[in-house]
């Protein structure tokens, strides 16, 4: 499946799974609103924002993605990170939580800064396109 598109299916699991836990707060008092708010912050609206902009910028740029296969270890490693920070996050009233957030939330963090870093490698013409304008 094309990178953009798993960020964007991936984005709308997250969207209804978010909207689930947020029905779940209402209905019984758990302690999920971190969680609920990662899922939906991250996994709804990053996630999208990311398969947009793994589409758009480089067409803007009129350049292609600088590595495909850096954007599909992003994918993994933010899936990874936001759903081992949802498991964790939910029990921070007890300090036994703490390792599992650091961990996942720096899992999380490491795949922003590549997504952050592939998409402004690929807004940077190549030489060789530089030399042809």
């Amino acid at each position: 499946m094309d990178i953009p598109l798993k960020f964007a299916w991936t984005s709308l699991f997250y969207l209804a799974a978010g909207s689930t836990m947020g029905v779940i707060m209402l209905v019984k008092s758990t302690p999920l609103s971190p969680s609920h708010a990662h899922v939906l912050l991250i996994g709804w609206v990053s996630m999208m924002i990311f398969g947009v902009g793994y589409h758009l910028l480089p067409v803007f740029a009129g350049t292609d993605l600088f590595s495909m296969r850096l954007a599909d270890w992003q994918f993994r490693l933010q899936n990874i990170g936001l759903i081992g920070l949802a498991f964790t996050m939910p029990y921070r009233y007890d300090d036994s939580y703490r390792l599992g957030a650091i961990m996942f939330g720096a899992v999380s963090l490491l795949a922003i800064y590549m997504f952050v870093y592939n998409v402004a490698r690929s807004l940077i013409p190549r030489a060789e396109e530089q030399a042809e304008s």
